[in-house]
């Protein structure tokens, strides 16, 4: 069985994962970088992005961020970002409506989210 890390993935309104994985791969502000087991700590700023979340070997999730901070510790890493999609349950008919009625950084967010799916 392959060695695990914690991840959580965290916007103001709620915890989006919270699990063991085999790695995590994040935009950080100066380009990807990946998260395994025992990783040294580190404090990341992130940009925009796909998190990409590896499971036996092959990306079982895929989250879009719209930014925020990832700390790393050994024992796991946790993403704190202002807003996040899950791109394996969004739906794009719905995405889209949601673009239309909200604000600009929201709208914004939400069309690369509509583009990612």
């Amino acid at each position: 069985m392959a060695e695990t890390t914690m991840m959580e993935l965290v916007t103001p309104g709620r915890v989006l994962v919270s699990k063991s994985v085999e790695m995590v791969v994040i935009p950080g502000s100066e380009g990807f970088f990946g998260v395994l087991p025992r990783h040294s700590a580190l404090l990341a700023n992130l940009q925009r992005g796909v998190v990409e979340v590896y499971e036996g070997g092959k990306v079982v999730d895929r989250l879009m961020i719209d930014g925020g901070i990832a700390d790393v510790t050994p024992e796991g890493v946790t993403i704190l970002t202002e807003r996040a999609e899950d791109l394996g349950k969004a739906n794009v008919q719905e995405i889209a409506e949601r673009a239309k009625g909200a604000a600009d950084a929201e709208a914004d967010f939400l069309k690369e989210v509509e583009a990612a799916l």
